[in-house]
């Protein structure tokens, strides 16, 4: 089957990820794959949307898993001896029904002795009975036969009972489910541990890796039965073919989707076989226009980010009215670029500063061509001046309003697509647009519509930092938090995501020379944008920092009424991003927090997770212990005990402790000669720095903190010089904030408080030794 998706929503170069890449070499026979088109054909042609619980043992079968044997019976009157004679002392009696979905619930399950035919008759009649008691006549099942199977012995002891299956998320794909299985699977996944959740395909090592993780581990090695996991793998690494095979992100394309799979449960049977009991599956016929082609677009997005000439539609001259457009011309105007072109159907001339723009009445009405329009204009008059782009804009289009809450979006996005030239890229609708430092590889640019003296947007050549976010408000919440600091090489405030999204920005910028951090903000994912984005981050060299709003139900309507896009399920994002080793935080200070660690400190490595401090109050030695989770406590060498007991004149400090507290008493010169001499240290892979600057013996004041031979200017020295990743520390009101600008502004990342600094260490630790894990062996961390 071979349909694509025609919307120039996706036209492009195709990602080139090939199937063996996705399924990591490994594919279903053609064979089995046959078999399953022939059980699902069945149950179609049966104007069936679901698969008999025995249809599912076939599929089960048919992949290599074990089932029970069984006979299906349409009428009790096919039970005889020689039927019987197919099993073993015990029965399960089941019936078949397609809309009883809880069949033991309603006393459609029966476990009994393998007896005489009209024994068993008898009891499968009382079920069809009890079964149709539950509903009134109209509303009465169409029960179609019985299930006969082999009755499995196992134990219900935790662990001996796995859920184990798959679901259709429409943003990712086919996502693996394993947890405890039974009857109160649900109830012990909501309160007790939550699911663990895998994207399909998996490769066996993979597989392995994921059941390695299971606390149920250590009860399998201490019975006895650590072959248990390598069960549990297999069974996972074939159920997450079979789910790839049918789903939207198979190539080639299927002719069914398996949308849901479930296996409720799996046991370990007294004779150690793991068996499947129970089965439930939902399908439908692959429909085109349900799924978007998998492909990453990056081309024409230079047209954002370095275009020969920027047309602006929607400048007023007025200086009563308030004009995004106008905000927009002199915020282009502020960075130097005089290739600007202003649109408004009145005409008339705007200065900014001493420079005359004319205002033109159309865009058939510039002198030439230019790359990039940015539309600032009522949403309402979009499509019909964005039909005259044809032949005046070449590349891309900034969609800046809003779509009023009155205008359906899938109706508005329909007049764009009958609006926008093909081949021109658009960024938004409801979007602030596009900042990019002044580079060598770019004029610079910013589009983000706020006055300078409302938001100061400072940047450097040591700029390195993409943000990408949905919300304009983010991005300038962002730039306020990490001001000083001036991390950010560019931001993107791309919206509704009408045409350019989140895989196609990052795959542009992870390949720009400079960028070394890739910070998102994420409320919603569209069909298949999951997917892509976790195929392609997974392969980055850059961290990739992410928070996602719309973590609960309320959450994600919120969200999805704010961007006009569905939220996927948080659960299944965090799966995503915990397999493709994206950094994902929970909490919004969480980002900003690692952003700064992560920029600041792109150029350092800890070689291990040993760490060390620096603190002059007591207790911050005590709360930065409590924090610990990757890092662990270094333990000085003898030689810098000996060096730091010389420096303690006093003999306040324990110089054995890994977290030195020097004391109110240390002046500059002793700070900075501690901190010197523990990064100095062989035994320590990192260090944080904790200042109270309250005392009187530290250059901590406005009026002196500057001064050569201050413990700012000294730490700026130290971090610079070394290469052992360090965070510092200042927990202090706004008096001592020039003491905190000139640590920012010289490249140390620098925190409010203990906690977030050692937080942040922490996890930027944990990032990189994952990181070197997977080249060489395991890191603790």
């Amino acid at each position: 089957m071979a349909c694509m998706m025609t919307s120039r929503r996706k036209q492009g170069t195709p990602n080139q990820t090939k199937p063996s890449e996705h399924t990591g070499g490994a594919k279903l026979s053609r064979k089995v794959l046959r078999r399953v088109d022939a059980v699902l054909r069945k149950a179609d042609g049966d104007h069936r949307n679901s698969l008999y619980e025995h249809e599912v043992y076939d599929i089960l079968g048919h992949i290599g898993l074990a089932a029970p044997k069984y006979v299906f019976a349409a009428s009790p009157d096919q039970i005889d001896e020689a039927l019987l004679r197919r099993f073993n002392h015990d029965l399960v009696l089941k019936v078949v029904s397609p809309s009883i979905a809880h069949k033991q619930q309603l006393g459609g399950v029966k476990t009994v002795r393998n007896s005489d035919p009209l024994y068993i008759r008898f009891v499968l009649e009382q079920m069809r009975n009890e079964v149709l008691s539950h509903f009134n006549s109209a509303d009465s099942p169409e029960i179609r036969g019985f299930l006969i199977e082999e009755y499995i012995p196992h134990t219900q002891a935790l662990g001996y009972e796995v859920l184990l299956g798959f679901k259709a998320d429409p943003a990712f794909g086919p996502v693996l489910n394993l947890s405890k299985g039974g009857d109160d699977a649900e109830f012990f996944a909501r309160h007790y541990e939550p699911a663990n959740l895998s994207l399909a395909p998996l490769t066996r090592n993979e597989a392995l890796k994921m059941i390695a993780a299971l606390k149920i581990r250590y009860k399998f090695e201490a019975i006895g039965h650590p072959e248990y996991l390598v069960y549990l793998a297999d069974a996972a690494r074939k159920l997450s073919l079979l789910a790839y095979h049918y789903s939207f992100i198979a190539d080639p394309q299927p002719e069914f989707i398996i949308t849901a799979l479930d296996v409720n449960p799996f046991v370990f049977a007294r004779d150690h076989r793991f068996v499947a009991v129970d089965g439930f599956a939902e399908f439908h016929t692959f429909q085109c226009e349900r799924y978007p082609a998998s492909r990453i677009n990056t081309h024409h997005l230079d047209g954002f980010f370095d275009p020969q000439g920027i047309a602006v539609i929607g400048v007023s001259v007025n200086p009563e009215k308030h004009s995004i457009g106008r905000n927009i011309a002199q915020q282009l105007h502020d960075m130097g670029r005089r290739d600007i072109f202003l649109v408004n159907p009145k005409g008339g001339c705007l200065r900014l500063d001493s420079v005359d723009y004319p205002l033109y009445p159309s865009l058939e009405a510039l002198p030439h061509p230019v790359d990039l329009a940015v539309y600032a204009a009522p949403a309402r008059l979009a499509p019909e001046i964005i039909r005259t782009m044809n032949d005046r804009i070449k590349k891309a289009l900034i969609l800046i309003p809003g779509i009023p809450s009155e205008v359906d979006y899938a109706a508005y996005t329909r007049l764009l697509d009958a609006a926008v030239p093909p081949r021109l890229r658009v960024i938004g609708p409801n979007c602030m647009g596009v900042f990019h430092a002044p580079g060598p590889e770019s004029q610079g640019l910013n589009t983000l519509f706020i006055e300078e003296e409302r938001l100061d947007l400072e940047f450097s050549d040591a700029g390195n930092t993409v943000m990408l976010t949905q919300s304009g408000a983010f991005s300038v919440t962002a730039i306020d938090k990490l001001q000083r600091s001036r991390v950010f090489k560019a931001i993107v405030s791309f919206g509704n995501k009408y045409d350019v999204d989140i895989p196609d920005l990052i795959a542009y910028f992870s390949k720009k020379s400079g960028v070394e951090v890739i910070s998102l903000y994420i409320e919603g994912l569209d069909p298949g944008e999951g997917r892509r984005f976790f195929e392609l981050v997974q392969h980055l060299t850059q961290p990739v920092i992410v928070y996602k709003s719309g973590k609960t139900d309320a959450g994600a309507r919120i969200t999805a009424s704010h961007t006009a896009s569905m939220s996927g399920s948080y659960d299944v994002f965090r799966a995503a991003c915990r397999q493709a080793g994206v950094l994902l935080v929970e909490h919004i200070e969480d980002h900003y927090d690692a952003v700064r660690i992560f920029s600041l400190l792109s150029r350092k490595r800890p070689a291990g997770n040993r760490v060390a401090g620096v603190v002059n109050a007591g207790f911050e030695s005590a709360v930065s212990a409590d924090e610990l989770a990757c890092l662990t406590p270094a333990g000085l060498s003898s030689a810098t005990v000996e060096a730091l007991r010389r420096l303690d004149s006093a003999g306040l400090v324990d110089t054995r402790s890994s977290f030195l507290d020097i004391t109110p008493m240390a002046d500059d010169h002793m700070y900075g000669e501690f901190v010197r001499r523990v990064l100095a240290d062989e035994n320590v892979d990192c260090v944080f720095v904790s200042v109270i600057p309250h005392t009187g013996a530290l250059k901590t004041l406005p009026e002196n903190c500057r001064e050569p031979g201050s413990l700012a200017n000294r730490l700026i020295a130290l971090g610079k010089s070394s290469p052992k990743p360090m965070v510092v520390s200042v927990n202090a009101g706004r008096y001592y904030q020039d003491f905190v600008n000139i640590l920012a502004e010289n490249g140390l990342p620098v925190y409010t408080d203990i906690r977030s600094a050692i937080r942040s260490l922490d996890r930027f630790a944990a990032f990189h030794l994952g990181r070197s894990s997977q080249r060489r062996r395991p890191h603790r961390c």
